[in-house]
């Protein structure tokens, strides 16, 4: 995908935050970007990425670095019913 030059630049200078929150609990929970998203964060050059852990802590990570094999239940919906998303 093509991204003109000024875009890419105020991309890489953005922090993302993933948050998740359980209604039934009143607590956060794990926001683990997912694998599809992993590839779109960084394809769009977003330079760090904070979510929650499994163990309930905050992370903060470059992006670059970050890898995730999961498949969230959305996605694997879309798989299941041969939908593709760009």
């Amino acid at each position: 995908m093509f991204y003109d030059h000024k875009f890419r630049r105020k991309m890489k200078k953005l922090t993302i935050y993933i948050a998740k929150h359980r209604h039934s609990t009143l607590m956060s929970c794990p926001s683990l970007p997912c694998s599809n998203c992993t590839k779109k964060i960084k394809e769009l050059g977003i330079k760090k990425i904070v979510y929650v852990d499994k163990s309930g802590q905050i992370q903060k990570c470059l992006s670059q670095n970050y890898f995730s094999d999961y498949v969230c239940p959305g996605y694997k919906e879309l798989d299941r019913r041969n939908i593709k998303v760009i």
